[in-house]
C-alpha cells in the first residue's frame, strides 16, 4: 500500500509559489522558477494539517536525523523517499576556541559528517525523492562541486542517471565524487553562473529533472534548524552564522527555524549573520548597501569555491533572513577564512573546506563591533569537510619534510623547526621581500624574522645562491617564494661531493617538431656534454641528463613521475617541480627544484634525486 500523505480531500497541503509575484505554480509546472517572472519560488504549507499529524512524543524523543522530520517536507509519496541516513550532524562546544576569541556558548554544527561531507545532502533527500515522484528519467544540476558530489550521490541510489556541469578547475576532491558516483560530468569553461544556466537549459530541452537551489532543495536543507533546537535542549541560539553562496542554505535555515517558532517547539528566533568572502560577495553587498535586488558578480574569485556564485539564485531569500531576522552580513577576505580553518582544526580537530570556516573567520569582528556579545549562544555553520578540497588547505600547511633514515636527520627537523615554515608564510605570502641579490646576512636574517627559521651559514649560503639565481631571472621575490626556496634547500640531502652537477644547457623549442637541449655536467670531476630531444623542453633537457650521466656512471634508472606545482600567481610564478626517480635495484627517490624558471627547477629536481640514487646505490 502507497503510504500517501495528501489531505482527505485529495488537494496537496503545500504550494509551491512566487516571492515576487505571488503566483501559484503547480511542481508539473514548475519547481525552479517562477513562470511568469522567472523568479524563486517558495513552499507555503498547510501548517494546521501539519500540527494535526505530528507526533510530538515521538519527535522530542526519536534519534536526531533528517527522516524524523518528513512531515515538514513536501513529499507526496513515503515508499520512493531517497534517503542516505543524512542528518543528525554533531554540535560541538569549542570551548578552546571561545575562550581565544573570547566568547562563552560557542557552537560548530559540523555539516561534513553527512554521507557525501555536506550538507547538500539534506536537500538531496527531499529533491531526489521528487524527482521519483514526477516519474524523471535523468537528473541534470550545475553546482560548484559540492552539489555536484551530492545529488551525483543521491541520483544513483535512486537509480537515476545524473548529468552534472560544473566550472573548470571545480576541486578535484569534489569532481572525483560525482565521478565515482556514475555521474556523467562535464566542466565549463566559464562560472557557476555558465553552468547553471546550460543546465536549466538542458534539463528543458531534454526532459531531465533539474536539481540544484531550488525551492525544494530548501526544504531539505531547513532541518538543519530544527536540529541545532532540538540539540541545544529546545532551544534556538541568539545567533547563527551562515557562509553563503546562492543563499539558498541561510534561506532553509531562516525558514526552519520560523517553522518550529510557528508550531511551538522554540519561543524565540536568533539573528541569522550571512558572511562571504570579498571575492563573491554580492549578497553582503546589496545588505550592507540597503538594496532590494542583488547585483551579480561576473566573475568571481576566492578560495572559497563553494560559494563562488556570482549570481546568487537565493539571493533574494537569503536578502530577506538577514533583514527579518535583525541579523547582518560580513565579507572577509580569503587570508582571513584560510587562517580560521586552521585554527579551527588546530583548537577543535574539526578540520572543514574553506567555506566552512567562513563563520569562524568572522568571530572575532563580530564581538567587537558590538554584532555579538560576550555571553549570547552563538552557532556557526561548518558546512563541508576539509577532504572536499584538500589542496586549498596545503596553500597554507607545512609540506612534509622528507629525510634520511638517521636520528641527525630527525635532530635536523626539529631543531630547523620545518613544520611551521608554510604555516609562517601563508599569512601574507605575495607581499615582497628581494627585488636585487641580497647578501647572505640579509637573507638569513629575514628568514629569521618571516618564517622563524635560524639557518646554518651553509644552508643561508645555498638559500642565498637560490635567491640570487631567482632575481637575476628578473623575479621578484615573495614571502610565498622565499618560503618555497628555503623548504627546497632544507629537504635536500646534504653531500659532501655531489657525483653530478649541471654546469649548463640550451633548448630549442618550436610550434611544429620536438624540442632538442644539449647540456654540460660535471660528472665526478669530468666534464661531460650530451644532447636529446623531447616532446617539449622540460622532457627534452631530462633526456639529455639522464643521456650524460648513464654515459658516464652506470647508473641505470628510471622516471617513474613527475609533477609541477605553481608557488605564486602571475606569469612570473615560481614553481616547484618533483621527480619520482628508481633505479635498477628499485631504490625509489622523490626530489624536488624550485625556480621560476620551469627547466630550471625541473633541472634541480633531477641533479637532486639522480645524486641520492648514486649515494644510496654506493651504500
Amino acid at each position: 500500500m502507497t503510504r500517501s500523505r495528501n489531505r482527505k480531500n485529495g488537494t496537496l497541503f503545500y504550494e509551491l509559489h512566487c516571492i515576487s509575484c505571488g503566483k501559484v505554480v503547480r511542481e508539473t509546472e514548475s519547481s525552479t522558477r517562477c513562470p511568469v517572472c522567472r523568479r524563486p519560488l517558495n513552499v507555503r504549507y498547510d501548517y494546521d494539517y501539519i500540527r494535526s499529524r505530528l507526533n510530538r512524543y515521538s519527535l522530542r524523543t526519536s534519534p536526531v536525523k533528517a527522516l524524523k522530520y518528513l512531515d515538514f517536507y513536501p513529499l507526496l509519496n513515503l515508499d520512493l523517499v531517497v534517503s542516505m541516513d543524512e542528518g543528525g550532524t554533531p554540535l560541538y562546544r569549542c570551548t578552546r576556541l571561545a575562550e581565544r576569541i573570547g566568547l562563552r556558548h560557542l557552537y560548530i554544527k559540523n555539516e561534513g559528517a553527512n554521507p557525501t561531507g555536506v550538507f547538500k545532502d539534506r536537500g538531496s533527500l527531499v529533491e531526489l525523492t521528487k524527482a521519483k515522484e514526477q516519474g524523471a528519467k535523468a537528473v541534470c544540476v550545475a553546482s560548484t562541486g559540492n552539489m555536484a558530489a551530492s545529488v551525483a550521490a543521491y541520483a544513483s541510489l535512486a537509480g537515476l542517471p545524473c548529468y552534472v556541469l560544473v566550472p573548470e578547475g571545480t576541486a578535484i576532491g569534489k569532481m572525483a565524487q560525482a565521478l565515482s558516483y556514475g555521474a556523467r560530468v562535464i566542466q565549463v569553461r566559464g562560472t557557476y553562473t555558465d553552468a547553471a544556466r546550460l543546465a536549466e537549459e538542458t534539463s528543458e530541452r531534454h526532459g531531465f529533472y533539474l536539481a540544484g537551489d531550488y525551492a525544494f532543495r530548501v526544504e531539505g536543507q531547513k532541518s538543519q534548524a530544527f536540529e541545532i533546537i532540538e540539540q541545544l535542549d529546545w532551544q534556538a541560539p541568539a545567533v547563527v552564522i551562515v557562509p553563503m553562496g546562492c543563499g539558498t542554505n541561510m534561506a532553509a535555515l531562516w525558514k526552519g527555524f520560523k517553522e518550529f517558532y510557528e508550531l511551538g517547539f522554540t519561543d524565540r528566533l536568533p539573528r541569522m549573520i550571512g558572511v562571504q568572502p570579498d571575492g563573491c560577495a554580492p549578497i553582503v553587498a546589496a545588505f550592507l548597501q540597503g538594496a532590494d535586488q542583488v547585483a551579480a558578480v561576473e566573475k568571481p574569485f576566492t578560495v572559497c569555491t563553494a560559494v563562488a556564485a556570482g549570481d546568487p539564485v537565493d539571493g533574494l531569500k537569503a536578502l530577506a533572513a538577514l533583514r527579518e531576522s535583525g541579523g547582518c552580513g560580513v565579507i572577509l577576505t580569503d587570508a582571513e577564512i584560510l587562517e580560521a580553518q586552521q585554527q579551527l582544526a588546530h583548537l577543535e580537530s574539526i578540520f572543514v573546506e574553506p567555506a566552512g570556516a567562513i563563520p569562524i573567520a568572522t568571530l572575532p569582528f563580530l564581538l567587537t563591533s558590538g554584532r555579538i556579545r560576550p555571553d549570547e549562544v552563538v552557532v556557526c555553520l561548518a558546512t563541508g569537510n576539509g577532504l572536499k578540497d584538500p589542496k586549498a588547505a596545503l596553500r597554507v600547511l607545512p609540506s612534509p619534510a622528507t629525510i634520511e633514515p638517521t636520528m641527525a636527520e630527525v635532530d635536523k627537523f626539529l631543531k630547523l623547526r620545518l613544520y611551521e615554515i608554510r604555516a609562517a608564510a601563508a599569512k601574507d605570502g605575495g607581499r615582497s621581500i628581494f627585488s636585487e641579490v641580497p647578501s647572505q646576512q640579509k637573507v638569513a636574517e629575514t628568514v629569521r624574522q618571516e618564517l622563524g627559521v635560524k639557518l646554518t651559514a651553509d644552508y643561508a649560503h645555498r638559500v642565498t645562491a637560490l635567491v640570487a639565481d631567482f632575481v637575476k631571472k628578473g623575479k621578484v621575490i615573495t614571502k610565498a617564494d622565499l618560503q618555497y626556496i628555503v623548504e627546497n634547500v632544507l629537504k635536500a640531502r646534504q653531500e659532501q661531493r655531489p657525483i653530478l652537477e649541471v654546469e649548463d644547457f640550451q633548448v630549442t623549442t618550436s610550434m611544429k617538431g620536438k624540442a632538442e637541449a644539449k647540456v654540460w655536467i660535471t660528472f665526478d670531476g669530468e666534464q661531460v656534454s650530451a644532447a636529446a630531444t623531447g616532446v617539449g623542453p622540460v622532457d627534452a633537457v631530462v633526456n639529455a641528463l639522464k643521456t650524460a650521466a648513464e654515459s658516464r656512471g652506470k647508473l641505470f634508472f628510471d622516471l617513474v613521475d613527475f609533477q609541477v606545482e605553481i608557488n605564486s600567481p602571475g606569469t612570473d610564478a615560481s614553481v616547484e617541480t618533483t621527480i619520482t626517480m628508481k633505479d635498477t635495484k628499485n631504490n625509489r627517490v622523490v626530489a624536488t627544484g624550485t625556480s621560476p624558471d620551469i627547466i630550471v627547477a625541473s633541472v634541480n629536481a633531477f641533479v637532486d634525486g639522480y645524486n641520492v640514487l648514486w649515494s644510496r646505490q654506493k651504500e
